[in-house]
């Protein structure tokens, strides 16, 4: 794992709860030393407006975008970051302009050796940032680039933001081990709000009518700090759902704040365990990039050659079938409007503990007028 932070390497910050709690309320902890605490209440004064942006880590690439060598410029909150890799392999992320006389170092910079190189006058950056070399001989002045924390994990760039400036509140853990193969990744982009895209995870009465699955829910949702988890079976139930669901009896998502929902499903169907990473990232306040990781791995006397190269073609029939469900999603997200205070009924799932939950990801207010 790669880690990055303003200049200089990013020790780890984990944020475990002590005591993980089974609720039917969600807790606000995000401080990592701190205990799981008891719900909000539902007062929306509370809480800021949920169509501001929230904080936490958001992907940004996959290591494969990202060769030795190259420059790529990525939308995070209406804003560019450049992401580049030195010759040698070392991932760096930074703000994309140029502290000398501004310049965009994602339109035309480039690497040579281990050096960020402006595309303006040449000025050459080390990899903590310092500006180490002019394009005509002279000193370097004493400049920097500023540097965005990042993590490089699971083929996956990941970046914080906080729209207060604090620094990683919480870590992101590795999700596929090392007896899993590269994990197939499918982005697509979205008009929709990063809460939404979470917030359909616990919205259980959309499954059936939208996607024409039968759910049950097998573990009820527990809310720990910066993680919710849930547990569900799912199966078939109509023409619309086909059989793409059928070899996953149990199915986890957990969300890491509102840009990871990791899923997990093991002893699946023919032997097999599957993982899949959803990342969503807000682009801009209409926007999102939604990118799904997947990979399995073949247990018991299925881990023969024939197994492993079944484990390495199966997640991408899994991400076409997830493409399939997002697509219906997405169509509905495109034209929605969020409603602040829903007229719920029984069978719609945990969707107000879940925004309760969400509120601790939110530091900045919106305008008035910005929710229903």
């Amino acid at each position: 794992m790669s880690a990055g932070n303003r200049g200089e390497p990013a020790a780890p910050h984990t944020a475990e709860a002590a005591n993980p709690t089974r609720a039917t309320e969600p807790t606000q902890a995000t401080n990592p030393t701190q205990q799981a605490s008891p719900a909000p209440p539902a007062d929306p004064a509370h809480g800021p407006p949920v169509r501001a942006q929230p904080d936490g880590w958001f992907v940004v690439a996959t290591s494969g975008e990202v060769r030795p060598g190259k420059v790529v410029t990525r939308r995070l909150k209406g804003q560019d970051l450049v992401v580049y890799r030195t010759t040698d392999g070392q991932l760096r992320v930074v703000r994309p302009f140029c502290p000398h006389l501004g310049a965009h170092l994602g339109h035309g910079g480039t690497v040579r050796g281990d050096r960020l190189v402006c595309p303006f006058h040449h000025f050459q950056f080390g990899p903590d940032g310092a500006c180490v070399q002019t394009g005509y001989g002279t000193p370097p002045p004493k400049a920097r680039l500023t540097g965005v924390d990042f993590r490089e994990l699971d083929d996956l760039v990941f970046v914080w933001h906080h729209a207060q400036g604090k620094p990683p509140q919480w870590e992101v853990g590795p999700l596929f081990g090392p007896d899993y193969p590269k994990p197939h990744c499918t982005p697509r982009t979205l008009t929709a709000h990063p809460q939404d895209v979470l917030e359909n995870f616990v919205d259980v009465g959309h499954f059936g009518p939208l996607h024409g699955l039968s759910l049950t829910v097998l573990e009820d949702a527990v809310y720990d700090g910066h993680r919710l988890s849930i547990g569900y079976g799912l199966r078939p139930a109509g023409a619309r759902a086909g059989k793409r669901y059928s070899t996953l009896p149990t199915v986890r998502f957990t969300m890491e704040g509102l840009g990871v929902i990791d899923v997990t499903a093991d002893d699946m169907k023919f032997g097999f365990d599957l993982r899949a990473r959803i990342c969503v990232t807000p682009l801009d306040d209409v926007r999102s990039d939604l990118r799904v990781a997947v990979a399995m791995r073949p247990t018991g006397p299925g881990r023969r050659r024939v197994a492993r190269a079944v484990a390495g073609l199966a997640p991408t029939l899994f991400a076409r079938a997830a493409a399939a469900d997002t697509k219906r999603d997405a169509a509905i997200w495109a034209h929605s409007r969020f409603t602040e205070h829903p007229r719920l009924a029984k069978g719609d799932g945990p969707i107000m503990p879940f925004r309760r939950w969400a509120r601790q990801f939110y530091s900045t207010s919106q305008p008035p007028g910005t929710a229903d």
